[in-house]
């Protein structure tokens, strides 16, 4: 694998194999800290959508005779909407489990994390009793989480409208700041964030580009173009963890063509502007 080709296609799916090796390879040894295992729900979720994209190039086929429909085609924003959740994955698993300067600020990242995702149950009785008994569930997990949230000094150096907005799971610092501080060029970030919001809000630039394309060749080299991307994620994310965990390292010693590959893409992250 040369450096020169690094953004080619061809690399996609050995990136992605040793990404996929990379978090097994810690399997079982997360189990003292009960945090750890959501980081790696968090590395599962980056190689499932980062598949799917590979899953994408190849094309979609309708079957759908009786409607006069059986054809195939690209499916463009799919492609956009998974690399924007990969991208948002990764920030996420950085921000919570690698960018932590102690354990107090990892508990705190951690717990405000979990109570962003819990609390948007709380307040939303089931008219279903078989749902009453999973409801009071999450109300307990909410007020645990807030426990613990208020029992860390990171909490307690917030004002109390900062301490409010944690307490209601809308604490997290801009992405752009975690992008920043993960390694990539911020306003390069920022713009391609913006434009995939695009494909996930459906504004009119993205429905003229589904519609718009002219060939399956220029639909397939959009898609490429994305996948360059998606490989820049996947090495930030096996560098991460050779450098955390000394299983992970190994696992990429034994693919040292393609760990070199990661470290050289992970590299041209912080060249973006």
């Amino acid at each position: 694998m040369a450096e020169r080709n690094a953004i080619d296609a061809s690399n996609y799916l050995p990136l992605l194999s040793l990404a996929f090796q990379v978090g097994q390879s810690i399997k079982g040894l997360l189990t003292r800290d009960p945090r750890w295992p959501d980081c790696q729900q968090l590395a599962l979720k980056l190689c499932m959508h980062s598949a799917s994209i590979y899953s994408l190039r190849r094309g979609t086929r309708i079957p759908l005779p009786e409607a006069g429909v059986n054809t195939e085609f690209y499916d463009l924003t799919s492609v956009a909407v998974l690399a924007r959740a990969c991208l948002d994955t990764f920030l996420k698993l950085f921000h919570v489990f690698f960018a932590p300067t102690d354990d107090d600020d990892f508990e705190f990242r951690y717990t405000s994390w979990k109570l962003a995702g819990e609390v948007v149950r709380e307040g939303y009785v089931p008219t279903d009793p078989s749902l009453l008994e999973p409801y009071n569930v999450s109300q307990e997990n909410i007020r645990h989480l807030r426990s613990r949230l208020e029992s860390t000094r990171e909490f307690g150096v917030l004002t109390d409208h900062q301490k409010k907005q944690v307490l209601r799971g809308k604490g997290e610092p801009r992405w752009s700041a975690i992008a920043r501080e993960a390694g990539f060029g911020e306003e390069t970030i920022r713009r391609w964030r913006a434009y995939h919001s695009g494909h996930v809000h459906a504004d009119g630039l993205s429905g003229s580009q589904v519609v718009g394309s002219p060939s399956g060749d220029s639909q397939i080299e959009y898609i490429e173009r994305e996948m360059g991307f998606v490989m820049i994620v996947l090495s930030k994310f096996i560098c991460l963890y050779a450098e955390k965990w000394p299983a992970a390292g190994e696992e990429c010693r034994r693919h040292a063509d393609v760990y070199a590959l990661a470290r050289s893409l992970a590299g041209m992250a912080r060249l973006l502007p």
